[in-house]
């Protein structure tokens, strides 16, 4: 969870300076809150929440079972199998169901956010989803962001990017391709805008997980940050980063372990490197990610069907001893798999 500039603000009224943390989740709140307590010591509204909506989760679960079963049982009983009238009610059971569950949904989320306004459950939402890496809260941060008028928005702006970015940075491999869409429509702003706060306000963070923490593509956005903004800068820093001695220095097996994202995205996008290179003038840096890729293992690609299900049952066979998987089945379905394909093989 990352430190923000604006660690003081309560994350529920953020007008208000914090005095303190919710005891369960860590989110800053304030004496505004009302007196939620648990053993002692005070919580925010969303964990005081939490049991109640985790029982009535239960209760969604258990109503949906028992209605579902109780339905079927009479749909045998009291329908008659002629021509079809069996089919057409399960038919129309299944849209029942599905809006029995989105009611019920919609139900607990009222409990799980009950007593909080929508601005109020924005920086939660967007402090959740930086932990967690859950793209549902993110999406449900979407919804709430949707409902904020202008002024509501203007309001939070300063603490909404100092919680939002860093959230956005350190999940970015979860995020949709077009991740930014929904945002700057909700947020009123361009991409230009909002490229310039990643790299104006957001300079230093947005580097240091690049290089440190990469994660998938990330190195593309930092040149698509550049580019958009026209600020070659960035990128500079970023490049001399990347070909630091500290990294430099590295044991090839410290390397791989420690920067393996970083060394795939040099190895995945080497001619993108290497026009922004050319295009900066940075003949050393060049030089030197030339040494750094030719360090990269690339993991090996199957050169056959056969090649392939065998990698499929080593991996398989890892798992299992990893105790991720018990199952024979996977060996099995894999066994067979392997000997239809020998079988084509010879056929052809």
């Amino acid at each position: 969870m990352s430190k923000t500039a604006n660690e003081e603000i309560c994350a529920f009224h953020f007008h208000n300076k914090s005095t303190g943390q919710c005891a369960l989740c860590g989110l800053p709140i304030c004496d505004s809150e009302e007196a939620r307590t648990v053993e002692d010591k005070k919580i925010c509204a969303l964990c005081f929440n939490s049991p109640n909506a985790s029982k009535f989760r239960k209760y969604i679960q258990i109503g949906t079972m028992v209605i579902t079963m109780t339905s079927v049982i009479l749909i045998f009983v009291l329908v008659p199998s002629e021509n079809s009238n069996q089919l057409w009610a399960f038919l129309i059971l299944i849209p029942v169901m599905i809006g029995l569950l989105i009611g019920g949904n919609k139900l607990l989320s009222k409990i799980a956010y009950k007593g909080l306004g929508k601005h109020q459950m924005i920086l939660p939402l967007i402090r959740y989803f930086e932990a967690s890496g859950n793209a549902q809260f993110y999406k449900i941060f979407l919804k709430n962001l949707k409902k904020l008028s202008d002024e509501e928005i203007d309001a939070i702006r300063k603490p909404l990017f100092d919680y939002l970015v860093p959230a956005l940075l350190f999940n970015y491999s979860k995020l949709d391709d077009n991740w930014q869409e929904d945002l700057l429509k909700y947020l009123k702003i361009d991409e230009v805008a909002l490229a310039k706060i990643f790299v104006d306000d957001f300079r230093t963070l947005l580097i240091n997980i690049a290089v440190h923490d990469a994660k998938a593509d990330l190195s593309k956005f930092i040149f698509y940050l550049g580019e958009i903004t026209e600020n070659d800068d960035i990128i500079h820093i970023y490049i001399k980063e990347i070909v630091s001695d500290d990294i430099k220095n590295l044991k090839d097996e410290k390397l791989r372990k420690d920067y393996d994202q970083l060394l795939e995205e040099l190895f995945l996008y080497d001619e993108l490197f290497y026009s922004v290179c050319d295009r900066l003038n940075l003949k050393k840096e060049k030089e030197a990610l030339t040494a750094l890729i030719k360090r990269y293992d690339p993991p090996p690609v199957p050169k056959s069907a056969i090649d392939a299900l065998k990698q499929q049952k080593d991996k398989v066979l890892q798992m299992q001893r990893q105790g991720l998987v018990s199952s024979k089945g996977d060996f099995e379905i894999a066994d067979q798999e392997e000997v239809e394909t020998e079988e084509a093989t010879e056929e052809s």
